[in-house]
């Protein structure tokens, strides 16, 4: 996903509850879409949501 939009120079919410897995297709459903910024990208902020960092690892465990 990050090779379509680092080009196109925008950032998503990488938020997990973002995203729907259906017929086995990711998609991105949020209302937000902004100019591209190296802080906001996957590497810097998204990864954080999306591997067992201690971020996602809260997150967890206050909603499960």
């Amino acid at each position: 996903m990050c090779e379509l939009l680092y080009p196109a120079k925008t950032n998503i919410d990488y938020f997990p509850t973002n995203f729907v897995v259906h017929d086995g297709e990711l998609f991105y459903i949020d209302y937000e879409c902004n100019d591209y910024m190296e802080e906001w990208n996957f590497e810097n902020w998204g990864i954080k949501y999306w591997s067992k960092t201690p971020e996602f690892l809260e997150y967890y465990k206050e909603h499960m």
